[in-house]
């Protein structure tokens, strides 16, 4: 029969496509990593802190300069020497060329620079903890809309099935008004559906472009046309102890956070090295030659050699200390509470998102069976309707029947996927 013959070929239409190149969810990841531009920013932010993180920053290492100067001039002079002589000159030239090293080292600072130098470290660790959930969040949109693209593209299938059933309908409907079998009222509504059919199905491609479009945004190229490959299974040993467990030290929005604290905890112990004397030594060398034939002395060279050490103690500052050490403390509470509040936050999202995923499993198996029941009506509708038991309206409502249980099971499974993908963010394990 016609209409059945149909109904399988639209159900072989799928297969068609894998000759087609596919763009699979780990192939479109990698091209993001590579490729897109926030990752890029949050990659050279994290060379910066790692460039940071030296000992010259942090102050233990000595400060080494070298000086080199030379001038020149002229002078005119006339003088009266002791025993009654004089002299006079106009245009005298004079040259001087002095060159040197000088040495500064702080040998103690109140032990701020050891303070410094783990602050640096726990910058460093910050930053790369800010660079895994710039990865996360990059790998959970582009998860998200590819399943989101790959979705819409079997809605696009289902549409172009009824657009398939639909034309059929019409050639049947017509053969049967040529041959005074039906009416032309029945004709003409079989066209109306199709026409029906044809505008969701024009509107489900331009809604597969747009996902499409903003799949190659996150992935910062631009795609030629691709297919998707699209899995309707999904995870089922999702543990929502075990998520809530380990949130805390996975996610890593969560642990650049704690480590905020750390940060502030390093600014009260710098803040507090301001209250102990800072210790310095110095040396230097410097060599000095003058030339001057209107000087006593025509030609003057010297070469100097100076060391020692220097201490200073800052014992009254207008309180300026006390003020610092108590907003360090500050800031280190505050870090705190936004660490609680992001972890309650984020402990609550898990359990929101644990509910979504479980329901969405319960209605997929729901929509199963509503799926199988209405696919069968569907088969019974055309035969009936073939051998002309059956209305042309009815037939029509089977196929709606079919389309949206075929619509609501793909709704529910999309759901279940994409807050399993979602609870794998949340808890931190995206990457992973």
């Amino acid at each position: 029969m016609r209409l059945t013959r149909v109904f399988i070929l639209i159900f072989l239409l799928p297969f068609s496509l894998m000759a087609q190149d596919v763009l699979t969810l780990e192939q479109a990841i990698e091209i993001a990593l590579d490729n897109n531009y926030g990752i890029k920013v949050s990659k050279s932010n994290q060379e910066i802190t790692e460039n940071n993180y030296t000992l010259g920053n942090a102050g233990f290492l000595p400060m080494v300069t070298l000086d080199f100067n030379k001038s020149f001039g002229t002078q005119d002079f006339e003088r009266t020497l002791a025993s009654g002589l004089e002299q006079s000159q106009t245009g005298a030239k004079n040259e001087r060329t002095s060159y040197g090293a000088s040495l500064n080292w702080t040998i103690f600072d109140g032990f701020q620079m050891f303070a410094s130098y783990d602050q640096l470290n726990t910058f460093r660790s910050q930053s790369e903890e800010s660079l895994k959930a710039d990865i996360e969040l990059i790998i959970y949109n582009i998860s998200a809309t590819y399943y989101q693209a790959a979705l819409e593209k079997e809605r696009l299938n289902l549409y172009d099935s009824n657009v398939f059933f639909s034309q059929e309908r019409l050639q049947v409907a017509k053969d049967k008004y040529e041959l005074g079998k039906a009416s032309k009222l029945e004709y003409l509504q079989a066209q109306v559906d199709l026409n029906a059919d044809k505008s969701q199905q024009l509107t489900q491609q331009q809604t597969l472009e747009a996902t499409k479009l903003e799949l190659s945004r996150l992935l910062s190229v631009e795609l030629d046309t691709f297919q998707l490959e699209y899995n309707l299974d999904t995870e089922n040993n999702v543990n929502l102890e075990e998520l809530l467990e380990g949130v805390s030290v996975q996610n890593p929005q969560l642990t650049s956070l704690k480590q905020q604290e750390l940060i502030a905890q390093y600014n009260e112990k710098i803040s507090k090295g301001d209250m102990l004397p800072r210790v310095n030594v110095f040396a230097g060398y410097t060599h000095a030659k003058s030339e001057s034939p209107a000087g006593f002395a025509i030609v003057n060279t010297s070469d100097d050699i100076n060391y020692g050490l220097t201490a200073s103690w800052t014992i009254f500052n207008g309180f300026n200390v006390n003020r610092q050490i108590q907003n360090a403390r500050i800031q280190r509470d505050i870090a705190t509470y936004q660490y609680d509040n992001q972890l309650i936050n984020f402990k609550t999202a898990i359990r929101q998102g644990y509910s979504n995923y479980t329901n969405s499993l319960d209605l997929m198996a729901l929509e199963r069976e509503n799926l199988n029941v209405a696919r069968e009506n569907n088969e019974i509708s055309k035969e009936r309707y073939e051998i002309g038991l059956s209305t042309p309206l009815e037939l029509r409502e089977a196929q709606l029947n079919f389309l949206n249980a075929e619509l609501r099971f793909q709704n529910a499974a999309f759901n279940a996927k994409l807050a399993a993908i979602e609870l794998k963010y949340l808890s931190g394990q995206t990457i992973n």
